[in-house]
């Protein structure tokens, strides 16, 4: 009888913690579940405790790293939005200043309301405008192509030197015209990569034009080639003010504007060239950057 004593208590004892332990667990979901349920309705800063000794504690720790992963989704996402109203509020800025501006100087032409010694002088200020309002709606172009992953790459290989070269020779008119000394060092033996040609010409184009436009102030330009046995480098260089070390990190982010002169163009010149160049294997960073030495440096592999 007392053994049989003995093991109903036992027996009951089981049974109560079972039913203890079934309880407290079922309240540690319910608590889960209310957690989860606050979470999604948009309390953000919610997470599920535990400790050591919870059974629930591995499915716990999921959970939490399931929360946190979508609290830096929606950061990104809404930063994302963020980004797409300012991109469409400075490029409408953008492009209708341009825009006024090429109807002004035509339709003053067209209604003879200047001399006809001025004409001239209008319509290539005009023309001047209207590029300027191309290349603003190309870089759009591209970039919304880049988000939707339409941009088609045709690889081929390219000779990074030649192609650098016919660049250089359209901006020539500029560099002339502003009176800018210019020295380059490209090799007269050719050096290839596999790429996109269009979008070479593109990155060639975004960064020297960066440079004539924000290193204006130093009154020089500077192209350099270089190779090692996998890499070729380009660096573009500028006696400018410099990008001041609390830009550095966000210079080639979309809209990112570290003066005022950078709300020509809206800000997608970097972006896009960063973006080409990633695209394509390659890299583009900024060297180095301090008060009359600013360096940008655009890496791609070699090919035989």
């Amino acid at each position: 009888m007392v053994f049989l004593g003995v093991s109903f208590s036992i027996l009951a004892g089981i049974v109560c913690f079972l039913i203890i332990n079934e309880y407290i667990q079922y309240r540690r979901i319910k608590y889960i579940k209310k957690t989860i349920e606050d979470f999604l309705s948009g309390q953000d800063n919610l997470t599920v405790f535990t400790n050591k000794n919870d059974v629930l504690g591995e499915l716990i720790f999921e959970i939490n790293k399931l929360l946190s992963s979508y609290i830096v989704q929606k950061q990104n996402y809404e930063k994302e939005q963020n980004a797409k109203k300012q991109l469409l509020s400075n490029l409408s800025h953008d492009v209708r200043t341009p825009l006024v501006s090429v109807i002004g100087y035509i339709e003053a032409v067209i209604q003879n309301r200047i001399d006809e010694s001025n004409k001239n002088d209008y319509i290539e200020t005009a023309y001047n405008k209207a590029l300027v309002l191309k290349e603003q709606i190309n870089q759009l172009f591209e970039l919304v192509q880049s988000d939707a992953n339409e941009i088609v790459l045709h690889f081929e290989k390219v000779d990074i030197c030649e192609t650098l070269r016919q660049v250089i020779i359209d901006f020539l008119p500029i560099i002339e015209k502003d009176q800018i000394a210019f020295e380059s060092d490209i090799p007269d033996n050719e050096i290839y990569i596999s790429a996109d040609k269009y979008s070479i010409t593109r990155i060639y184009q975004n960064l020297i034009r960066n440079t004539l436009i924000h290193g204006k102030s130093g009154n020089y330009l500077g192209v350099l080639v270089s190779q090692t046995n996998s890499d070729v480098y380009i660096d573009i260089t500028d006696k400018g003010m410099g990008i001041q070390k609390e830009h550095l990190p966000f210079i080639f982010d979309r809209l990112y504007k570290a003066d005022d002169a950078r709300t020509r163009g809206g800000g997608l010149g970097l972006a896009v060239a960063k973006e080409l160049a990633n695209k394509m294997n390659g890299n583009i960073e900024v060297l180095r950057s301090v008060p009359g030495d600013t360096v940008f440096r655009i890496t791609f592999p070699v090919v035989e």
